[in-house]
């Protein structure tokens, strides 16, 4: 989102914390403290303290969460005052620091709903009973605060618009402002042959692949024991996280299931066009048929067709543009019918679906594409301002 709006000369700040994403440990050559300014691809970089954690512990991520607000909160008073605030939204508290600077300063604020939230916190299992309760009609009253702050509201997936419009946010304030992705590590112009297979030890014949996290949202055990009932079918499962151990007991006796570790953005593209389909995985829940994971843009971009093992607006990219297959990650029956049928489809099918999928990141989903549109959207945050009556604020 920076390095795109900067490339159309604004001048743009971030305020973040500490790189620790994804394993919840401070990147080397980084140490957490109070401050930190850097400059990177013309974007000036503002850093507050926060503490690093990414795992299963409930007390612990929290820390992180509510942390990371209260170092950002010193940290943003550090930058100019700008024309509008962006908050790029997930954990709901990261809203947080624009919050007050729109108290503050009287500066517009926008927001980009990556994940809504309590959902994404009750969803996710961290803590249960009366905690999760209290806890969830806590993040609903700031979300709600948020919102009625918030001049403008963007969301990641279309079917968000009607759920934050039934939880009473004005549908004026709602637009849909998909996320766009940087592909110089990916090589959609790769052919995957079997050549590129043998030099990344990867298995022979059709590779299905997923790579990301392995958390609990994502249902990767179903879709592990899918393919146990398919040997013809490779798949391969790049990265790491909580639901690892239980999906190589899944696996366990299955020769066509490959875990290879977490690959750094340098290597990903590599083992990415050596798959034959790329896999969006998602468990089917009501939050999670309006979510839109970064990985059917990554898919997309990379030229390959893609396997949406899930339900609601992923699924619906990659089916109304002809891009792939989708099955609901509940049905295993459908699921293994899938893959049955992406077995059957012949390489030239793959590359023109391959080829489809290129052509939408390239219209849709590219920085340059995601850069206007985000202009567009900032832009019209700003006229809200300054057209709205005076007691709105």
């Amino acid at each position: 989102m920076a390095k795109g709006l900067a490339s159309l000369g604004h001048e743009i700040h971030v305020v973040t914390g500490f790189p620790n994403y994804p394993h919840g440990e401070i990147y080397p050559g980084y140490k957490v403290r109070p401050y930190m300014r850097e400059l990177l691809d013309g974007v000036t970089i503002h850093r507050g303290p926060l503490y690093p954690s990414h795992d299963g512990n409930p007390v612990r991520r929290i820390s992180n969460y509510l942390s990371f607000s209260a170092g950002a909160i010193p940290t943003s008073f550090r930058v100019p005052t700008p024309d509008v605030w962006l908050t790029n939204c997930t954990p709901a508290t990261v809203a947080a620091p624009a919050m007050l600077q729109n108290a503050v300063r009287q500066t517009p604020h926008a927001q980009i709903i990556q994940d809504l939230w309590p959902d994404s916190f009750t969803g996710s299992g961290f803590v249960t009973g009366r905690t999760s309760w209290a806890m969830s009609a806590a993040i609903s009253r700031f979300c709600q605060l948020s919102y009625r702050l918030s001049d403008s509201i963007g969301v990641i997936s279309p079917k968000m618009i009607d759920l934050l419009s039934a939880r009473g946010v004005p549908r004026n304030k709602l637009s849909y402002v998909p996320n766009s992705i940087d592909d110089s590590h990916l090589h959609p112009s790769a052919r995957c042959d079997e050549s590129l297979k043998r030099k990344l030890r990867l298995p022979s014949g059709r590779i299905f692949m997923y790579a990301g996290n392995f958390g609990k949202l994502q249902s990767l055990p179903s879709l592990i024991s899918a393919f146990t009932k398919t040997p013809d079918a490779q798949l391969v499962l790049v990265g790491g996280g909580v639901e690892e151990e239980l999906m190589r007991q899944r696996a366990v006796g299955a020769p066509n299931i490959h875990f290879v570790p977490r690959q750094p953005l340098d290597k990903i593209g590599e083992y990415i066009a050596a798959s034959d389909v790329q896999i969006v995985s998602l468990a089917d829940t009501p939050l999670l048929r309006v979510t839109m994971p970064s990985k059917v843009q990554a898919a997309l971009a990379a030229g390959r067709p893609i396997f949406a093992h899930a339900m609601g607006d992923a699924a619906d990219v990659v089916t109304d543009s002809q891009v792939g297959i989708a099955a609901n990650s509940a049905d295993q029956a459908e699921t293994v019918a899938a893959i049955q049928k992406l077995l059957t489809l012949s390489s030239q099918e793959l590359s023109e679906m391959g080829s489809r999928a290129r052509k939408l990141y390239e219209d849709e989903y590219s920085l340059k594409a995601g850069a206007l549109r985000l202009e567009s959207f900032l832009e019209a945050t700003i006229k809200s301002r300054s057209t709205r009556p005076h007691h709105d604020h």
